[in-house]
């Protein structure tokens, strides 16, 4: 098998990218090599394998030994191939960021580099809330983070500040301008990384208790929080949500036509629908 070393498992997080990848680089090096050849050698249904690298179906405990003695792993690729599995498997968030945690903590430094700063942009609340307000604030170097972090609300330390600051440049969701200023840049994270759900739960979270604080931290005249209770017809929650959308693209709209330089603030704003009484069928 020509690719057998030609393709680094630790460049995955996904078991069946990494498996489907493996199966394009085997194929193009050898047009001979098919399914069913690769099905054999797992001693797999060639359908199940399809399957398996169409994202439709996971792979069996014994299937995944199968795999690791076709690919020769030694102990510490074979370990990170059953977490990758164990990644793939798993459905709550908390199992999410478990095994993914356990990845990274795997995998060599150069491999885990990027993805552990897009990890953190979404684990801190404050990393985006840093991005905006650099856009208000002149931000010139680690001598400027203290006065920063005290502009925030609530505070940030300093430590905090930099951290952010450096995770952003990493990314390349800020730069440094020619006169020394840390300004954001216009990209964006994108990912379909199963993480990525589970760090924005967990992060929707934190700005939720941010704003229950704001209600008792913040003058009336500066915050406008309030709420609506009422009966709907659950099928029809698509339309709610669809209104909300497109009021959010209307905001997002506002707020591009500002000026920077007449930006003062950094403000949250946060949709929340969530069904609170369900009448059973």
């Amino acid at each position: 098998m020509f690719a057998r070393n030609k393709i680094n498992i630790f460049d995955y997080s996904d078991y069946r990218v990494f498996l489907r990848e493996f199966y394009e680089l085997e194929k193009s090096l050898d047009p001979t090599f098919s399914y069913r050849v690769f099905a054999t050698a797992v001693d797999m249904d060639a359908s199940l394998l399809l399957k398996i690298l169409q994202g439709k179906r996971h792979v069996s405990p014994k299937c995944v030994e199968s795999f690791i003695e076709f690919f020769r792993f030694k102990e510490g690729k074979a370990e990170y191939f059953r977490e990758m599995v164990a990644y793939g498997k798993a459905k709550s968030d908390e199992q999410v960021r478990h095994h993914f945690e356990a990845l990274q903590k795997m995998r060599p430094l150069a491999c885990r580099e990027l993805d552990e700063a897009r990890y953190r942009y979404f684990q801190q609340w404050y990393y985006p809330m840093i991005r905006s307000a650099l856009d208000v604030f002149e931000y010139r170097g680690p001598q400027d983070a203290a006065a920063l972090g005290n502009s925030c609300i609530p505070s940030l330390t300093t430590s905090q500040v930099q951290g952010a600051i450096d995770a952003l440049l990493h990314l390349g969701l800020a730069y440094q301008r020619e006169d020394g200023r840390v300004v954001p840049t216009d990209a964006h994270i994108k990912t379909k990384e199963r993480w990525l759900s589970a760090s924005i739960s967990e992060y929707q979270g934190c700005i939720a208790d941010l704003a229950r604080r704001s209600i008792a931290e913040t003058p009336r005249e500066e915050r406008d929080i309030s709420t609506l209770t009422m009966a709907l017809d659950s099928t029809q929650i698509q339309k709610i949500r669809d209104i909300l959308a497109e009021t959010r693209k209307s905001i997002v709209k506002v707020v591009n036509e500002m000026p920077s330089e007449i930006c003062d603030s950094v403000y949250q704003l946060n949709f929340q629908l969530f069904p609170m009484m369900k009448k059973e069928k």
